[in-house]
């Protein structure tokens, strides 16, 4: 069910919104008569979508927009009026608006519009929740186990190596000067002396022994900065373009010492 505010200082224009909206059974509208009446429910209530008139006396819709935006900046907020002036469209685009539903003759047409529009924001905000939701968890188990990523432009012939790659090395990205690295930099500076010659025919292979769908894996010894010797898994992948040619090798590192 998606919850949805709905604003406007018309009462017969909320119970037409109320009608025609929760017909589909997919939406569940409250309604407010102001926009101060609006801000108190917010504080109560999580709403997935607020839907306001623009022309409220004490509180228009564009004072409703930012006030909402300091308390919630991805809320869906829809403009639904029947004011159409381009400077209220301009100025409601600058304070951070969704959408724009002109109300016209044709109710049926404009709550269906209205419709569309309010289930269109719902499933954007909710995707992206979802994908930062996703990134949260996906940091918190790569500080968890202590997972870095790198990948190898091919382009420039050099390693790009992330923040957490830099951690597990004892270092950071301000000390070694950048992100991007040579190989045999990276060889000569981190990798134990008895496992260089190893890992660099590991590395000199080249993509296309890589599985297209899976990796290549080897384990070797580093020496962090501060002189403390680790063992590390790395694990490395592809990238292919759609005829199947590798653009970008790709491959995390693990620190398994105490495995």
């Amino acid at each position: 069910m998606i919850r949805i505010l709905c604003v406007d200082d018309d009462v017969l224009s909320l119970d037409l919104a109320k009608a025609f909206l929760e017909d589909s059974g997919e939406l569940e509208l409250d309604t407010a008569t102001s926009g101060l009446e609006a801000l108190n429910m917010m504080a109560s209530k999580r709403y997935d979508a607020i839907v306001s008139d623009y022309g409220m006396p004490t509180m228009d819709g564009l004072e409703l927009l930012r006030r909402v935006r300091h308390r919630d900046a991805d809320i869906p907020f829809i403009l639904f009026t029947g004011r159409g002036r381009e400077e209220v469209v301009i100025e409601a685009c600058n304070a951070g608006i969704t959408f724009y539903v002109r109300k016209g003759a044709d109710v049926k047409a404009q709550f269906f519009e209205l419709d569309h529009k309010i289930k269109q924001a719902v499933a954007r905000r909710r995707a992206e929740e979802r994908i930062r939701t996703a990134k949260q968890q996906d940091r918190m188990a790569m500080d968890l186990t202590r997972i870095a990523r790198w990948e190898f432009d091919m382009s420039i012939g050099m390693y790009r190596f992330d923040d957490m790659f830099y951690e597990l090395y004892g270092t950071d990205a301000e000390r070694e000067g950048g992100y991007l690295w040579k190989g045999e930099d990276y060889f000569r500076e981190f990798v134990h002396p008895d496992d260089q010659e190893a890992v660099a025919k590991f590395t000199s292979s080249g993509p296309e022994v890589i599985p297209e769908d899976g990796y290549l894996q080897t384990k070797h010894r580093i020496i962090r900065r501060d002189g403390e010797t680790r063992t590390v898994l790395v694990r490395v992948g592809k990238v292919v373009d759609g005829d199947g040619n590798a653009v970008r090798v790709v491959g995390i590192t693990m620190d398994i010492t105490d495995a």
